[in-house]
């Protein structure tokens, strides 16, 4: 249990070292804009990871450069990945908008070609980071619980071999 104690630990230090260069706080009830000039390109994307949501379901909102609505929705935390199509060439802003009235929303956004967003090595890293840290941890607490039930139904072998006076297997 210490060491998936420490690999949680340890996992969130390395979550929030990975996000916190471009993380931005996004106040209660508040939005915070994120522009990029995407050009000469047929597809964008943008990513957004959340580092500390506990049950929020914010929003995001992209507009192209006519200031026209593509995407509008709640999203998932910790990770909200789309691509669109792009319609014209110039700037597109993606604003997030925080749920909450009483807690800050610390959010990092990436916004821009397929290419430039896929290929950032900063989402690959957290995302990658996230679901490694995220299997190792359900993997060593399905071992913690395996290693529990073993236990006790070795003990309950044992009670019952002592009660019938066989120690052959007590060596």
């Amino acid at each position: 249990m210490t060491s998936l104690s420490m690999l949680g630990y340890y996992g969130t230090i390395l979550i929030t070292t990975i996000e916190d260069e471009d993380k931005r706080k996004i106040q209660p009830n508040g939005v915070i804009p994120f522009t990029a000039n995407i050009s000469n390109t047929e597809q964008g994307a943008y990513a957004v990871i959340f580092s500390d949501f506990s049950g929020l379901r914010p929003t995001v909102t992209l507009r192209d450069p006519s200031n026209q609505t593509i995407v509008g929705k709640a999203v998932e935390p910790p990770l909200a990945l789309e691509l669109f199509t792009v319609t014209d060439e110039g700037n597109y802003t993606l604003t997030l908008a925080n749920p909450s009235s009483d807690r800050v929303l610390e959010a990092f956004a990436i916004l821009g070609s397929q290419e430039y967003v896929l290929n950032n090595s900063e989402i690959a890293a957290a995302a990658m980071t996230t679901f490694a840290l995220g299997s190792l941890l359900m993997g060593g607490i399905a071992a913690a619980v395996s290693g529990a039930v073993i236990t006790v139904i070795d003990k309950r072998r044992l009670g019952k071999m002592k009660q019938f006076g066989d120690t052959s297997d007590l060596v």
